[in-house]
């Protein structure tokens, strides 16, 4: 993944950034408790007929939006009518414990119909685990595919980029961005985003110490991690021994035809020396008398010549004459 700044609020909303929730609540620049003002289900109005309230903080939506979404807040917000109707109560008051608000925020600006919000990549981390535990199927498929798509674009190897990150979240940080998803999938029991962590983490220059240090990843996701880079690694030194054994055994073919090319030359030389006696290096007897012996063209054209030159009486016979 690229060294770009991470953005927090929806890139591909028509709407002014700087007025969503997502800009007030996540953007790393903004200070303080401020919270958005503009948000449908921050006030009441007359569609209202469900009250959420996490951390002392209230929501108020009709229930459509939760029950249509979710099997899980569907069944919730159907007992609590009916126990407000049992009350003569006209708005059903629901409190969710162990949950966070600005989580909730998130959840509802991607639900709600009048905001158009499309999910981070920080929103999926946060809202993944959520989605699966109130099975809102849609939103846990994108979450996924926000992250898994992240973490294919983010290097996984620490300090890529020069100098330290500008921001907390930025998308170049890839061993924290594997950590955080790890993290999530486990919450969120996501096969998908487990898988392509588990096969980031294989390779050996991910680091694991933050990993062992973790008490919010399972024993069992670490053990699979560990497995699986052992496996990585048996496989990488078994193809690098056979790479050996097949260099080796080059060697050895290569060493056996130099020995066969030395012995051969070795025979050679000593059958030279057994016919005649010499040294190899001296050249064959044979080779010496052919030498000596003129080219056929060239002693047919002289051997003419004299025979001409005889002929007519040019040349004297010099061949001596004995008495």
């Amino acid at each position: 993944m690229s060294g770009t700044p991470f953005i927090p609020f929806p890139q591909n909303s028509s709407a002014d950034p700087k007025s969503s929730a997502a800009y007030h609540l996540h953007h790393p620049h903004h200070r303080g408790p401020k919270e958005p003002t503009n948000l449908p289900f921050l006030k009441e109005d007359q569609f209202t007929d469900t009250i959420l309230v996490l951390e002392g903080k209230k929501l108020y939506i009709n229930r459509c939006i939760l029950g249509y979404a979710s099997p899980y807040f569907q069944r919730l917000l159907d007992s609590a009518h009916k126990a407000a109707i049992a009350e003569k109560k006209s708005k059903a008051e629901v409190k969710i414990s162990n949950k966070s608000y600005t989580d909730f925020v998130d959840l509802l600006t991607y639900l709600h119909p009048g905001t158009g919000s499309d999910v981070t990549e920080k929103m999926a981390l946060r809202l993944l685990p959520l989605a699966n535990e109130y099975e809102i199927a849609p939103l846990k498929e994108k979450c996924e595919k926000v992250l898994i798509g992240s973490l294919r674009k983010t290097p996984a190897t620490p300090n890529v980029s020069k100098g330290s990150p500008t921001f907390k979240h930025r998308k170049d940080n890839g061993p924290e961005l594997l950590l955080k998803c790890i993290k999530s999938a486990d919450a969120g029991s996501s096969k998908a985003l487990l898988e392509e962590c588990v096969r980031i983490f294989s390779y050996q220059d991910i680091p694991l110490k933050d990993l062992k240090a973790s008490t919010e990843i399972s024993d069992q996701v670490k053990a699979r991690i560990y497995e699986n880079r052992m496996e990585n690694t048996s496989s990488k030194m078994s193809k690098l021994a056979s790479e050996l054994e097949k260099e080796r055994s080059e060697k050895e073919k290569l060493r056996s035809q130099l020995t066969d090319r030395h012995v051969t030359a070795t025979k050679s030389r000593m059958s030279r020396i057994t016919r005649f006696g010499s040294d190899p290096s001296v050249e064959d007897p044979s080779d010496q008398i052919m030498a000596q012996v003129p080219p056929a063209r060239h002693h047919n054209y002289h051997s003419h010549r004299l025979s001409n030159a005889k002929g007519q009486g040019q040349i004297r016979d010099t061949k001596p004459r004995f008495i």
